[in-house]
């Protein structure tokens, strides 16, 4: 994944040096688990997931430093990174131009936390120069996201379903979830009356979901994975967040957004080849036409399913109308 980004620079250079064009000092990110490039035109592009655990390499243009310089056909400046986390410890890496340890020209800067990471960067040469490239002295500012087993779930669960006609500040009232542990359906009344429409459920991870926490949705990836019985895969969608229950998350999915009946999908049948492909049947009073969903959950991965292991499971009516032809 590429990002671009505008950048600057703010330098005070003591003095100059001649650029070599045959000199080239950007850092070889083959194999990196991440690659900041400080392009020679000033732009900002970043190359792998900014993540905690992984390495963070450099790529950075000789271009954009004030002190360049060579003795002998060698580059005779370096390029610094220094850096600062949030809590305020910090350190400095090289970056490009002359290492101090030739063995280990290219050590990157091990994420060895997440939070945020400023960056800036000290160019000097042997003749005395020195320049800095500081994004006009504002840093380079990145949010490294939590590795995955960070962000791992301490507990998810909860899952319940409600119809209703009659909302509590637009969401569900306290009291009126049910479990979904024996499923539901979604019948006439709940596609043309209520209000809402909503499978819930909670998720607790320490230090992510206890508090009013903006980064929310990058720390935690929600999703629904659903099917209509008669199809062979899964579709996945992104859940969004409803409110903080206590210490937890509470999450909504929105099951009028996965009904296979929602007007107009049955206007245009005319014949079984106009049928979707998965199973639509009758139900037992024969009054209703009726599809089977399974659906699971998962939060960064970890999966959220009913009691014995299986997916959730729940029924969508309508009336027969146009849908007789797929019986």
């Amino acid at each position: 994944m590429r990002y671009l980004f505008a950048s600057g620079l703010i330098f005070s250079a003591a003095c100059g040096g001649g650029p070599d064009a045959a000199l080239s000092t950007a850092i070889e990110a083959v194999g990196a688990d991440a690659t900041l490039h400080f392009n020679a035109d000033w732009s900002l592009t970043v190359d792998g997931p900014l993540q905690a655990g992984r390495r963070l390499r450099f790529d950075y243009a000789i271009e954009r430093s004030a002190c360049r310089a060579t003795q002998r056909g060698a580059p005779a400046f370096s390029v610094t990174g220094h850096y600062r986390w949030d809590d305020g410890e910090g350190g400095s890496v090289h970056v490009a131009g002359h290492s101090p340890d030739p063995s280990n020209a290219n050590p990157g800067l091990l994420l060895d936390r997440s939070g945020k990471l400023e960056l800036w960067f000290e160019s000097t040469s042997v003749a005395g120069c020195q320049g800095w490239d500081s994004n006009f002295g504002n840093n380079y500012v990145f949010e490294i996201e939590a590795a995955p087993e960070e962000r791992t779930p301490g507990w998810m669960g909860n899952v319940s379903y409600a119809f209703e006609r009659q909302t509590c500040n637009g969401r569900i009232c306290s009291g009126r979830w049910r479990d979904l542990q024996g499923g539901f359906l979604y019948e006439t009344w709940a596609r043309q009356r209520a209000a809402l429409r909503q499978i819930g459920f909670q998720v607790w991870a320490p230090g992510v979901t206890d508090f009013d926490n903006p980064d929310l949705w990058r720390q935690l990836d929600v999703q629904v994975h659903h099917r209509y019985v008669g199809d062979a895969d899964f579709t996945s969608t992104y859940v969004n967040f409803d409110e903080r229950w206590g210490n937890d998350a509470h999450y909504v999915v929105d099951l009028r957004a996965l009904d296979p009946f929602e007007w107009p999908r049955g206007a245009g049948i005319q014949d079984r080849s106009d049928c979707p492909s998965y199973t639509v049947r009758a139900d037992a009073t024969g009054n209703y036409a009726e599809v089977e969903i399974e659906l699971y959950l998962t939060v960064n991965g970890e999966e959220l399913r009913a009691a014995d292991g299986a997916p959730f499971r729940g029924r969508y009516q309508d009336y027969v109308g146009n849908w007789s032809v797929c019986f």
